[in-house]
């Protein structure tokens, strides 16, 4: 049996493709592809990060992972899972379909890809890994801004990008040729299919059909019982998000080393918070961040789209010479915290 293995990046709609696996695993099993459960809560298979990865990570912890014994217990379950379901599977089923992005979002270094390659392979005739690239300004102001709306930290986004853009940084993996150097070395050139999370090169302009081509590889796709997952992410506005940096430092997401019980009992009236105007970098920070991942994009272009005509990414010239990343109206402030108070 072949394995297609998504491992994102954060950011990439992620989500809504593994809720829609989900929803249609009949649909896909006809097809000949078998979306497993892998112990895991929802459709994302973190568990497969939690396996693999070479620290542990805070979110294992509620899967009873505290020690290096606990890793290897439990990466020895997820073996017998996915060993099971590979024998169990109907005989005309010639693909598993696995899905994560914290494959990429967390696992840090070689040697979380390593891990994750000794759990795979001795269960596959083909690893195939499939992986969706963002332009890094448009991707590290997504971040940003899950960051504020799940109170993670308050700085301003021009400290994000401070902070970000040096060594300490929390979203490594946007290093695309440092990241991608690390599959290559342990699953090999060939096995890596890289596609680019931007409508103009997605096959119909279309995330979840250019996904199933790659997954199905058929000349032609019938979508028509396929039902897509109603589920994506929150996106707020920048006035929203502006408002919620200031709240954070009152309401973070953790307290005395813990969840904060009273931001998620908010988190459903900051989830929704008005969703426009949008967020818009300006032309200088988009360029700033843009010219920080350059030599790296070029790689990028050379190894994986050398008949591209142009950059990865081109520069964009549609940015205004000021965003609206920190602003916020007096008005605003007051409707939004009205909208957190009133039941």
């Amino acid at each position: 049996m072949k394995l297609v293995c998504h491992i994102g990046t954060p950011k990439t709609a992620s989500t809504y493709l593994q809720e829609t696996c989900q929803l249609n695993k009949d649909w896909l099993v006809r097809h000949g592809i078998l979306y497993p459960d892998l112990k895991a809560p929802d459709a994302n298979h973190i568990t497969l990060f939690f396996a693999a990865a070479s620290y542990i990570h805070d979110f294992a912890r509620h899967y009873g992972l505290h020690t290096p014994e606990d890793v290897v217990r439990f990466r020895e379950e997820m073996s017998e899972v996915i060993g099971r379901q590979v024998t169990e599977a109907p005989d005309h089923i010639h693909t598993m379909l696995m899905s994560s992005e914290n494959l990429t979002g967390n696992i840090r270094g070689i040697e979380g890809v390593r891990g994750l390659a000794s759990l795979l392979q001795p269960h596959f005739d083909e690893v195939r890994i499939i992986v969706y690239l963002r332009r890094q300004d448009s991707a590290m102001l997504s971040m940003y801004a899950e960051y504020m709306r799940r109170g993670f930290s308050g700085p301003t986004f021009d400290q994000f990008l401070d902070r970000q853009l040096g060594l300490d940084t929390d979203i490594p993996y946007l290093d695309y040729r440092r990241m991608l150097t690390n599959w290559i070395e342990v699953f090999g050139l060939e096995s890596i299919t890289v596609r680019l999370f931007d409508r103009a090169g997605l096959r119909d302009g279309d995330v979840l059909v250019d996904f199933l081509a790659q997954v199905l590889a058929p000349p032609e796709l019938d979508l028509a019982e396929l039902v897509p997952s109603s589920e994506s992410n929150v996106s707020l506005s920048a006035p929203a998000l502006e408002f919620l940096r200031r709240l954070q430092p009152f309401l973070p997401f953790r307290q005395e080393g813990v969840e904060n019980p009273e931001r998620a009992r908010l988190q459903d009236r900051i989830n929704q918070l008005p969703e426009s105007p949008r967020p818009e970098l300006s032309a200088a920070q988009s360029a700033r961040i843009m010219d920080y991942f350059r030599a790296g994009n070029d790689w990028l272009g050379r190894t994986f789209f050398p008949d591209r005509n142009g950059p990865v990414f081109p520069d964009r010239t549609d940015l205004p010479v000021q965003g609206n990343m920190g602003c916020i109206e007096l008005d605003d402030f007051a409707r939004f915290t009205a909208h957190m108070l009133v039941r």
